[in-house]
């Protein structure tokens, strides 16, 4: 069921919630655990890629070659280190190296100028372990949080990206071709809900069917998931009955401050907190279960149908 944010999304636009704030995360490889919690990472390929989590920078980026990380085997937090030579990234593990070995060996892993993309060869056994383990790997499901730093990236797996745009593309021409197909009253009642306007703004005339299905289909396919989402909302109904009895008069919102009134009788229905809109508040309280929210849901559906 869609819930007030949903309402807000409507009316508001798009929330900041989003996986990373509308990051670019195609491609993105995570790893499952199987059922013993032991990390099950991909095998098979000759090259291995990672990707700058940033899609702004345009490489020239340098991982440090030392993290703090949670040991998968043990659960505890140990360090690791990339040196050349050494067979172990676990420092506990990197015994009787050389006076000043580390100084001399450590392993520079980087993302070149103007390349997004850092590739490892399978065989590079060690430099594999430590990227899937750091904390700059937002695919490590046991990363630690705020000790990513500011170079933040991820497994990437061209397979994956494909598979995705694929089923995006599919699920963009799958809601087009429902919003082309809706019933008149249904798709006016979800393009309502959606924040699409019911009048033409040139000439201040009500939008004729094929006018709303025209905004409707093309926010079906820019918006495939949302749109999937709400499509079959009982708040579709209750943000249109809301809609309708205030654009109808037949609730009065400006009668007091933070109140609102049924116009005909003068009847309370509620108090809303100052920063909420008040169409949001009369949504979210149609929903609700308890008796004031049961009853200002049906005196809307009588005095509006």
């Amino acid at each position: 069921m869609a819930t007030l944010q949903h309402v807000n999304y409507s009316i508001n636009g798009e929330p900041l919630v989003r996986a990373k704030l509308g990051k670019d995360l195609a491609g993105l490889v995570t790893y499952p655990k199987d059922k013993d919690g032991n990390i099950i990472y991909p095998t098979g390929k000759k090259i291995y890629i990672f990707k700058l989590l940033d899609s702004n920078k345009q490489g020239g980026v340098r991982l440090s070659s030392t993290d703090d990380v949670i040991n998968p085997k043990t659960g505890t937090t140990e360090r690791i280190r990339l040196l050349s030579g050494v067979p172990s990234i676990w420092i506990k593990e990197q015994k009787d190296l050389p006076k000043d070995y580390e100084k001399t060996n450590w392993v520079e892993l980087r993302f070149f100028r103007n390349q997004k993309m850092m590739r490892i060869p399978a065989d590079n056994k060690t430099a594999l372990e430590f990227v899937r383990l750091c904390n700059s790997n937002v695919g490590n499901p046991n990363r630690i949080s705020g000790r990513g730093g500011r170079h933040e990236f991820f497994e990437y797996d061209s397979d994956i990206a494909e598979r995705e745009a694929f089923e995006r593309e599919t699920l963009e021409i799958e809601m087009a071709i429902l919003a082309k197909d809706a019933k008149a009253n249904e798709m006016r009642k979800h393009a309502g809900f959606l924040g699409i306007s019911m009048v033409n703004t040139e000439t201040g005339e009500p939008k004729s069917d094929d006018g709303v299905r025209r905004e409707y289909v093309i926010y079906a396919k820019r918006n495939p998931d949302y749109f999937q989402q709400t499509l079959k909302s009982p708040a579709i109904e209750i943000a249109w009955l809301v809609k309708k009895a205030i654009g109808e008069g037949l609730i009065e919102i400006g009668r007091e401050p933070g109140k609102v009134f049924w116009a005909k009788d003068g009847g309370y229905i509620g108090v809303y907190p100052q920063a909420q809109n008040p169409q949001n508040f009369l949504i979210d309280l149609a929903q609700m279960t308890t008796e004031d929210g049961i009853k200002f849901k049906e005196d809307l559906k009588r005095i509006t149908t």
